[in-house]
């Protein structure tokens, strides 16, 4: 996985990121970005894209200009990669999981999971910009997501695919790009929910792991335009690609044959011991004794694990695993 860092203006950082990431970047928007707009809506939807993020995001729609510069690529698709509402209903992806005291501090990890024959490429991202706190973020190459992040505030996310059945019309702005822009101003897992809740939102809907270095913990279940808070300051948290607020419990996208399956996977959490330490986590995102655990290996368990993170805000160090977390080894990366 490449790792990217860049540091200053807004426009300085994207170019510096599309340069250092630009082969990657390049696949992404050449091999991937075409499935996000077809080419008869792109016009139309680049249109959208130009009068809402100005408007809410100035920043990071700078960010991205420099990010097409740096790279050599094409604006509009990159928009489109980093704004468009997608979604795959039949895969299921991520495992988050939450410990709120452990000898470590508080935990906030997960599995990041993708369809068996999917190619894509993933960046390991350390932003210090100008204004604002520096953010380090596991994304897909050529994306400004501040979802899977920590700061150097101690403050971390991570997240799993769910979808949403409620509207988005009107002008909105995809959640994962508010949560770049929110990411960099919390400096509470408080203070994350409040943000994100000043904009208008869409995107897939995605259930949230949040915690903080005061051992403030919850899930936010974002069923976009809709955020519900969940599982406060439980010991132990997780989500398995659904909603358990009772507010939005059945407001997933889930196909009905690949929903039952999302929750075998959490009755398969519910019934480990629950875990007490930094090893117990790690121990817990290796396991593959089954296709309802976290270390995905496709087949019968339906999705690929593509790599492993684990955010510790007291210490200030966040752990990622490139690939299988069950055969690839942990690397450090300090903010």
């Amino acid at each position: 996985m490449t790792t990217i860092e860049c540091s200053g203006s807004p426009r300085k950082m994207g170019r510096e990121y599309g340069e250092g990431a630009r082969a990657d970047i390049r696949y992404e928007v050449e091999n991937i970005g075409v499935y996000y707009v077809k080419p008869e809506r792109l016009d139309g939807f680049f249109a959208e894209a130009n009068r809402v993020l100005p408007v809410y995001l100035p920043d990071l729609y700078e960010e991205l200009q420099g990010v097409a510069e740096g790279a050599g690529v094409d604006f509009k698709i990159l928009m489109a990669m980093n704004f468009v509402d997608t979604f795959d209903n039949k895969t299921e992806r991520c495992t988050p999981l939450m410990l709120r005291e452990s000898a470590d501090g508080v935990i906030v990890a997960k599995n990041n999971d993708a369809g068996e024959f999917e190619k894509c490429r993933f960046v390991t991202l350390i932003r210090r910009p100008d204004k604002g706190i520096p953010v380090v973020t596991v994304t897909y190459a050529g994306w400004l997501s501040g979802l899977d992040s920590m700061n150097a505030e101690g403050v971390a996310n991570t997240h799993g695919s769910v979808g949403s059945k409620f509207p988005r019309n009107g002008d909105r702005v995809d959640i994962r790009l508010a949560m770049m822009q929110v990411m960099k101003e919390s400096r509470t897992s408080g203070e994350v929910l409040e943000k994100l809740g000043r904009y208008p939102l869409t995107g897939k809907g995605f259930s949230i792991a949040v915690g903080d270095k005061y051992k403030n913990t919850f899930f936010i279940d974002a069923a976009v335009p809709k955020l519900v808070k969940r599982s406060e300051n439980e010991q132990f948290s997780y989500s398995t690609n659904l909603y358990r607020a009772p507010e939005v419990e059945f407001a997933d996208q889930r196909d009905p044959e690949v929903r039952p399956f999302c929750a075998k996977r959490s009755e398969y959490i519910a019934a480990l011991p629950e875990p007490a330490s930094l090893e117990d986590i790690k121990n817990m995102l290796r396991d593959h004794s089954s296709c309802c655990a976290p270390c995905r290996h496709g087949g019968e368990a339906r999705s690929v694990t593509k790599w492993s993170m684990i955010n510790l805000p007291e210490q200030g160090k966040v752990l990622i695993a490139d690939g299988h977390p069950c055969e690839n080894k942990y690397e450090t990366v300090t903010i």
